[in-house]
């Protein structure tokens, strides 16, 4: 996928995933990075405003479906790794302080956040 390609699916994708409130949307990986190639798929992490903590593995595929179905037929175009955090989730994540939680949050791109829209 190009740039431009990438910028029509960004708003697109927004609006799939309305119904479920996402508190914050960030574009990572080789696309954040601007080093994508034919081979790279979309790396997304779709916060949710939910503060529901998940005590198993059962719980969290729940909230990942719920998020997943939304983008179903998108993912059907465009090679997407979807990544789904609740906000202790994500609260959790980003206080690990992991390399990975570190990609994302000092690298990635937010292109969508709950109380300023769109970003892209």
């Amino acid at each position: 996928m190009n740039k431009e390609t990438l910028e029509q699916f960004i708003p697109l994708l927004i609006e799939r995933l309305k119904p479920v409130a996402p508190v914050k949307i960030i574009l990572f990986g080789s696309y954040a990075s601007g080093t994508p190639d034919e081979e790279s798929d979309v790396d997304l992490l779709v916060v949710t405003n939910s503060e529901h903590f998940p005590k198993n593995f059962k719980e969290k595929s729940a909230i990942y479906l719920e998020v997943s179905k939304h983008i179903r037929d998108l993912r059907g175009q465009i090679s997407i790794d979807l990544l789904v955090h609740t906000k202790p989730m994500h609260q959790k994540f980003v206080e690990m302080d992991s390399m990975f939680s570190k990609e994302i949050t000092q690298n990635g791109i937010v292109v969508y956040e709950a109380n300023h829209q769109s970003m892209a």
